[in-house]
């Protein structure tokens, strides 16, 4: 965003803070030309390109997205998912099938579900919420430890997408330029919005440039393939 910013004035660019769901609402609606997707949305799309150096990724702990438990996820027979992310509940959903080995009954809350987590019912939890959460759950698995551990991978939960004819090719360049900009520097965005979100300035730095990592790397793409592969058989044996 701060790349973003420092690029494109207001005329040029206009941002639009949505929660990762919402983002690919809006480009599947065509309200926005690009959006930064959950990488679980992907199967939705068929028109659409991604700029091909940049994502929203980690490899191994992510410390941002998790599934919170009161028991070992061996013992848990309820997930209630997020409802904000497909990427982050299609990933535990192949984690519990494939490395787990377990085939609970899934489910979406109305409302925020922290307290419902109890008992034999384990919750998905990202984004800001999850990291002020982690201290108050006996068992937190991070679901991007978990891939690492499981496929040797590195894992992409966003990456961003537009449409072709919405966009210039010097457009694209532009952005691309921004967001490296952005990523160059962002130590001095952890530091700007610490406060703003609730974390301290140390806290902030460690997400914003160890735990997130940018770069959709070949190691990505592959891992986006099988995340992909896997997630359409887990569609499928619902679908059953």
């Amino acid at each position: 965003m701060d790349g973003l910013t420092r690029f494109f004035s207001d005329e040029e660019c206009s941002l639009q803070l949505l929660a990762p769901s919402a983002c690919a609402k809006s480009l599947k609606e065509r309200a926005v030309d690009m959006a930064l997707i959950p990488v679980g949305s992907l199967p939705d799309f068929s028109n659409i390109l991604l700029l091909p150096d940049f994502c929203i990724g980690a490899d191994g702990p992510v410390n941002s997205v998790f599934i919170f438990s009161r028991k070992p996820i061996e013992e848990v027979n309820h997930v209630i998912l997020d409802r904000h992310s497909r990427s982050s509940n299609g990933l535990a959903k192949i984690l519990l099938r494939h490395f787990w080995k377990k085939t609970p009954e899934y489910s979406f809350p109305e409302e925020k579900h922290f307290d419902k987590i109890e008992n034999d019912t384990a919750g998905v939890v990202i984004g800001d919420k999850a990291m002020k959460l982690k201290g108050h759950f006996e068992y937190v698995y991070d679901l991007s430890e978990y891939w690492k551990k499981m496929t040797g991978l590195p894992f992409a939960f966003a990456v961003w997408a537009y449409y072709e004819d919405a966009f210039t090719p010097e457009q694209i360049r532009r952005i691309s330029k921004a967001l490296a900009y952005g990523i160059d520097q962002s130590n001095n965005s952890a530091l700007k919005w610490a406060e703003h979100y609730g974390f301290t300035p140390e806290s902030a730095l460690l997400y914003l440039t160890k735990d997130i990592q940018y770069h959709f790397t070949k190691e990505r793409n592959e891992a986006l393939e099988l995340y992909l592969s896997l997630l359409a058989m887990e569609t499928g044996l619902q679908a059953v």
